[in-house]
């Protein structure tokens, strides 16, 4: 196949090797954008590009980055979320929408863990205290994950491998998860409602897209259902929880700490309540990066949009299975 099959443009980082190969060796051309572009810089590169696949990795492909793009075909996003593209708007132009679902489990479910113990453990309060050179504390001041209770609020892929490490920790694992579709693992408990997670578990961590129903989802009410002494882990979108209840509740000493690798604004900015609150362990956003799922995410990119362009086959990473009902003006 020629170069003339057309472009495909990366926002942000590019694509691994593997993955550029396998889309140049089936003849596209593979066009990119600064690491970390505006959205003034992803519109100009969609016009001058007019790729018929986008791989997204950074920023937001809203109504007019459609617009600046008459052939676009396919979009993949690089990563399990995909509220960073307009999939309503991809929809009704007939134009499917790749997830990589699942890819980046291990590193998220890892990163959670990596937060849990750092505020369970109080690790970067106490690397302080030594480095101050002061030492141990006046009374034992942690506590044990073994046998407390880990709520997982999303039973996907990755909060799949939640429970399994919770498990591995000898915790009680409970999850809730209406839109679960496939059976429910037997060491998991089920909640029939998200109060009933909330008020039974010692940790929560959340695992769900960000969508108009989930956005603070995780408010005031929500975070006073929780134990006095839980702590929340949000690796998932910042959106879903209102940080500024979850400050506040901080602060009062009604959680004894939360890990967030997700903010409201990103980056939040030293000034940002949550960057000052002292029980608040901080990640940037990079729970589901390392090279093992970097490369994992780009080939799933890679190859489904290989797969829907050349045989116009559509696989479980669909996201928008209606978008066939669509097609451009």
């Amino acid at each position: 196949m020629s170069a003339s099959a057309g472009s495909i443009l990366v926002t942000g980082w590019p694509l691994v090797e593997a993955a550029e190969r396998l889309l140049r060796e089936q003849g596209y051309e593979v066009e990119g954008t600064s690491p970390d572009p505006d959205q003034a810089e992803i519109l100009s590169r969609l016009e001058e590009v007019n790729p018929v696949g986008l791989v997204v990795r950074t920023g937001v492909i809203d109504q007019s980055c459609f617009g600046a793009a008459g052939k676009l075909k396919v979009i993949a996003n690089h990563g399990a979320g995909y509220d960073d593209v307009n999939v309503e708007e991809a929809t009704r132009l007939g134009i499917p929408v790749f997830a990589a679902a699942g890819r980046n489990a291990i590193a998220v479910a890892e990163q959670v863990f990596a937060l849990l113990l750092a505020v369970r453990k109080r690790i970067t309060e106490y690397d302080a205290l030594v480095r101050a050179g002061e030492w141990r504390p006046g009374k034992p001041a942690t506590a044990e994950l073994h046998g407390s209770v880990m709520g997982i609020v999303g039973l996907g892929a990755i909060g799949e491998r939640v429970a399994e490490l919770a498990s591995a920790f000898s915790m009680e694992v409970v999850a809730f998860d209406p839109a679960r579709d496939r059976s429910w693992p037997v060491p998991v408990g089920r909640c029939e409602s998200l109060a009933d997670l909330l008020t039974k578990s010692d940790v929560v961590s959340l695992h769900i897209p960000l969508t108009d129903r989930t956005r603070d989802l995780i408010d005031a009410k929500a975070l006073t259902l929780m134990k006095p002494d839980a702590i929340l882990v949000n690796t998932a979108r910042g959106g879903i929880v209102d940080e500024a209840a979850l400050v506040s509740l901080l602060e009062s000493g009604h959680l004894a700490g939360a890990g967030l690798d997700t903010f409201d604004r990103e980056p939040p900015g030293a000034d940002a309540p949550v960057c000052r609150c002292q029980r608040v362990v901080l990640s940037p956003h990079i729970a589901g990066v390392t090279p093992e799922s970097t490369l994992r995410m780009s080939m799933s990119c890679a190859e489904n949009i290989t797969e829907f362009l050349l045989r116009g086959r559509c696989g479980p990473d669909l996201v928008n299975p209606d978008w066939t009902r669509g097609g451009r003006p």
